[in-house]
């Protein structure tokens, strides 16, 4: 694939779901090899660089039955699904049984013929990996107990937190469910050892084989696996089992084989907890931004912007979104008109911007990930044609190879408050520059938006023209007014402006 952008575009797909909706369209079976060619062309038309084919590894037998009998993922699925039936159940993407494709999406052909046909319209292939923990009938677990956090005795583990196995060494050990040590235990995974040098061989390795079928990879709770945090998560065993952890910190050691023979495969972290500058010095290129997503759903301009601020050389390197297969749907998380205000931020802001199957449609229906089938749910036809010329306009080399600014925004009069709901962006590419000024909240908006130094030279007059707004308006200004004073802006409540500027003269 073509070097990304700075600042490119990943769309997510839920596979299994995005998949059977396909092939019930066209009347017959689909693979992923099979999905025509158009509609990988048309995320591209939408300037998408990335396509991230969440769930198609092989799953778990055992966690399909674990789903198969819970009651509460059972009542979700019938208030989803009217025809529901337990057979719709198709197990975690993240209680991997093995990094071969599932069969029910085709056969290793499929997988390799989907990545050449992403290639074909300009895109990059990223596929799921989870270092934390597999399927508890993965055949490591009977093969290699010694992978896991596993013990001879269930003694060191409390209810609900091991399973028993008969290991191919003929002895019975209890294998731990995975966790975040913060949540229960997930009971359809086993726990891996990560501070096992053994483990890390072997995931090593998964990498190195997944990477031969992709562009890149997005980690799983990728900060589940540091030292530190696996360490007193698993202390008791630790003790009990007279473990230590290797001097090496974890990712520096498994990520070392795929940096060697694959230095462009594409590294993106879901990562918490304020870990996000420790999984980029590790050698990460991208790391979520759940803290900026959190402040823009909770609609706090001030915070929202101060987070860009001190982000400082991580800023485009951070996962922006406004929802993904973990995150409720936008259209049912903002009012109507904040969630268009929100939109124009997330299709700005600098870093890589995560889209998700169904986002640009206004879906509301959050699905379980264990769920194969989703319901047909209709199109917001006004908001999709909000977002096409959203995007039509953010595909453009301005907003994505263009060096991004975060804006200071001075009130209108001094001591006057009416600023503090508006985020603002400034974009320059060569001698073209475009601004992006938001309303976060629900009053008018109102401030003056100070720029770089020598941000307009070249110019004397500046047409800004608003390219979202309908009919198009243009606002003639001044290069001495906007270097002086700045650029004013008077929004009404989750109102914006996208400012573009031709090449000075």
């Amino acid at each position: 694939m073509d070097q990304l952008p700075r600042h490119p575009q990943l769309y997510e797909i839920n596979t299994r779901v995005w998949l059977n909706s396909l092939s019930g369209r066209s009347g017959r079976k689909l693979t992923l090899g099979s999905i025509p060619q158009e509609n990988w062309d048309r995320l591209k038309d939408l300037g998408m660089d990335l396509v991230w084919l969440m769930g198609v590894w092989r799953p778990s037998p055992a966690g399909i039955a674990i789903d198969r009998g819970n009651p509460s993922l059972l009542k979700v699925c019938r208030e989803i699904l009217p025809d529901f039936t337990p057979a719709d159940l198709v197990g975690s993407p993240y209680a991997v049984a093995g990094y071969t494709l599932n069969p029910a999406l085709g056969a290793e052909s499929d997988l390799i013929k989907v990545r050449n046909n992403l290639r074909r319209a300009g895109l990059g292939l990223i596929l799921d990996f989870v270092p934390n923990h597999t399927a508890m009938d993965h055949p490591w677990v009977s093969a290699h107990p010694s992978r896991y956090v596993s013990s001879p005795s269930s003694s060191v583990f409390g209810p609900g937190e091991a399973f028993s196995v008969l290991a191919a060494d003929g002895n019975t050990y209890w294998v731990a469910h995975g966790r975040d040590p913060y949540f229960a235990p997930w009971p359809d995974t086993a726990q891996l050892c990560s501070g096992c040098r053994e483990t890390r061989g072997a995931l090593a390795a998964e990498l190195l084989n997944i990477a031969r079928f992709c562009d890149g990879v997005r980690v799983d709770m990728a900060m589940l696996p540091l030292n530190r945090v696996f360490a007193p998560t698993w202390a008791a065993w630790m003790t009990e089992t007279a473990r230590t952890i290797p001097p090496k910190e974890y990712w520096s050691e498994v990520l070392e084989p795929l940096k060697a023979t694959s230095p462009d495969s594409i590294l993106m972290a879901e990562v918490y907890w304020g870990l996000e500058t420790e999984l980029l010095q590790m050698g990460f290129d991208y790391v979520y931004d759940k803290v900026g997503y959190d402040r823009l759903r909770a609609l706090d301009a001030l915070a929202f912007t101060q987070g860009l601020r001190d982000e400082g050389l991580r800023r485009p390197r951070m996962v922006r979104f406004l929802e993904n297969h973990d995150e409720d749907r936008a259209a049912a998380t903002f009012s109507d008109e904040a969630r268009r205000a929100a939109a124009v931020i997330h299709a700005t802001a600098p870093g890589l911007r995560l889209f998700h199957h169904g986002q640009l449609e206004g879906s509301r229906i959050k699905l379980p990930v264990q769920l194969g089938r989703g319901p047909e749910e209709p199109s917001d036809p006004d908001f999709a044609a909000f977002y096409l010329k959203l995007l039509n306009l953010t595909r453009q080399p301005l907003f994505k190879e263009g060096v991004c600014q975060v804006l200071p925004v001075q009130p209108p009069v001094t001591g006057d408050e009416a600023h503090r709901p508006l985020v603002a962006f400034a974009y320059a590419l060569g001698d073209q520059r475009g601004v992006v000024a938001v309303n976060l909240g629900g009053q008018v908006a109102s401030g003056f938006l100070q720029f770089p130094d020598g941000f307009w030279q070249g110019w004397e007059q500046v047409p800004l023209k608003d390219d979202l707004s309908a009919p198009q308006t243009i606002y003639p200004r001044n290069r001495g007014q906007l270097e002086t004073k700045g650029l004013y802006v008077l929004l009404k409540p989750y109102g914006y402006h996208l400012l573009t500027a031709p090449p000075g003269g």
